[in-house]
């Protein structure tokens, strides 16, 4: 073999060695930037996760007591800011509808207004 051949050979070689190295290091590029999602995708699983313990707490209905209790301490508010008693139940015996209290007292459309929001937010909390 000739000088000349050996050179144009080795000139192949070298030619399809560098494009392996590149097709290689694309390969690897790419291979790390999915790896990277793929952590990135499951640490935002996990903490996106609802644990076995949030599960139980959900299931027992722990929270529906303190609703409840709520709830009832509002009926008193909205109950105590229009003078009336409270029946059995928390509920005002006279309800809020009826156009006067049980002092004598007529309540003004704005505190009647102010009153039925605050018993229709309680209604709501008890209902979640």
């Amino acid at each position: 073999m000739s000088l000349d051949g050996l050179r144009a050979w080795i000139g192949v070689v070298e030619r399809k060695l560098t494009m392996r190295t590149r097709v290689f290091l694309v390969l690897v590029a790419i291979a790390i930037g999915g790896a990277g999602a793929a952590l990135y995708l499951a640490i935002d699983v996990q903490n996106n996760s609802i644990s076995k313990a949030d599960l139980e707490s959900a299931q027992s209905g722990a929270g529906t007591a303190s609703l409840e209790e709520e709830v009832t301490t509002l009926k008193a508010e909205v109950a105590d800011l229009r003078g009336e008693e409270v029946g059995s139940g928390g509920i005002p015996e006279s309800g809020l509808e009826g156009g006067s209290s049980g002092s004598g007292q007529t309540p003004t459309p704005a505190q009647a207004e102010q009153l039925q929001k605050l018993l229709e937010q309680a209604e709501a909390q008890k209902g979640k």
